[in-house]
Formats: structure tokens, C-alpha cells, sequence
């Protein structure tokens, strides 16, 4: 059966060169309005930025949902207070202060890397090839800048952010997030704009009031 057919020489592993792309992962955030569930692309093969505009708990949220799937948490912020829940739920898998210079620190096992920061000026960005996540927190959509430039995706609170956004990115579709609830969280990542309905744990819930 194998008669006439051509000889092939397969090539030695150590000769080819593979690039494997990873599709960012998604984490949670909640429903749209068809009830289908919208997930962040939070965690990919290298640096994603994304920001956070107009509450700072939807940074608290997001930053529990990472610590549940191994990440390890290094906060920036004047304020330690308002993040100390998140902080007693990372327990040692999370540090706070105010520099991120030695951030992301060595570690053998693997972990991904998550930053966040409600300081003024965004984050810098970390050494080259190392995969992590960089959060940052504003209370209004900042002025152009190399972090909010090339940011990966969006997620605001109330009305008024979307107009802002959409000057910024060049993005029309920001626009639409003007639109959202006063229970709704606004969605702008790199293929769509969407408002989402915050699917909350009874541990996420205590965790953002407080309680």
C-alpha cells in the first residue's frame, strides 16, 4: 500500500522555531444585556494594561478574582486603608506601598503578576518578557500618555467616561458607554464596547462594602 509513495525527511526538533500566540484569558465580570456572560481579557502571554475609571472597587473586584486563579498582588496607593480588605484576602501573596520599582519581584513558581495602583501617574511599565497585569485607577479618564495609549481594555463606573474614552482611543463605540445603569459597569476592551451586570460572590459582595 505504501508503494510509490515520496520519501519525506521530517526536520530535528532543535531546527524549528515555534512562536506559540496565547489568546488572552478572560476574567468574569458579569452578563450583558442578552444574558451572556462577559469576561475581561485580563491575563495574556505578556503586558496587559488595563484601567479602571470612576469607582475603585471595580479594581478591588478585579484584582480578588485574579488573586483566585494564582496571581500574585503588588499595590501602589497613598490610601492602604480602602484596599485592606483586598489586602487581608491576598494575605501573603500581596504587598502595598508606594514604590514599584523592585515590582514584578523574581519568584520560581510561575505566578502571574498583578499590579495596581490609584497613584496619579500610571504605572511604569515592567522589564521586558515578563507576563503581568497593570491596573490602574482614576477617578476620570486621564490625558493621552504611553499607559492609557495602548491600554488593552477599559472598565468605568457611572456615566460620562465614555465620550472621554472615545476621544482618547479613537474608539466610537466608547460613546455607547455613556448609556450604562446606575447598577451597570461599562466594558471597552480592543473588539467591542458593552455595558455588563456585575455577577457578585457573597465574599466579593462583603468584600467591596466592607462588611
Amino acid at each position: 500500500m505504501t508503494r510509490g509513495l515520496p520519501t519525506v525527511r521530517w526536520r530535528e526538533p532543535r531546527d524549528v522555531s515555534v512562536l506559540l500566540e496565547v489568546p488572552p484569558a478572560g476574567v468574569f465580570l458579569g452578563m450583558d444585556a442578552e444574558s451572556a456572560p462577559v469576561l475581561l481579557p485580563a491575563i495574556g502571554p505578556r503586558h496587559t494594561r488595563v484601567g479602571v475609571v470612576g469607582d475603585w472597587r471595580i479594581a478591588a473586584l478585579l484584582a480578588y478574582r485574579l488573586l483566585g486563579v494564582g496571581c500574585l498582588l503588588t499595590m501602589l496607593t497613598d490610601e492602604p486603608g480602602r484596599w485592606r480588605h483586598l489586602l487581608e484576602a491576598a494575605g501573603t501573596r500581596g504587598t502595598v506601598g508606594r514604590n514599584g520599582a523592585a515590582w514584578p519581584a523574581s519568584r520560581g513558581d510561575g505566578s502571574r503578576h498583578l499590579l495596581v495602583s490609584d497613584l496619579p501617574a500610571p504605572p511604569d511599565p515592567p522589564a521586558a518578557g515578563v507576563p503581568c497585569t497593570v491596573v490602574h485607577v482614576t477617578e476620570a479618564v486621564p490625558p493621552a500618555g504611553p499607559f492609557w495609549s495602548a491600554v488593552d481594555a477599559v472598565l468605568v463606573a457611572g456615566r460620562g467616561h465614555g465620550l472621554a474614552l472615545a476621544r482618547l482611543l479613537g474608539r466610537d463605540d466608547a460613546r455607547t458607554l455613556d448609556g450604562i445603569g446606575p447598577a451597570q459597569l461599562g466594558l471597552l476592551d480592543r473588539q467591542r464596547a458593552v455595558a455588563v451586570t456585575a455577577v457578585l460572590a457573597d465574599a466579593e459582595r462583603a468584600l467591596l462594602i466592607g462588611r
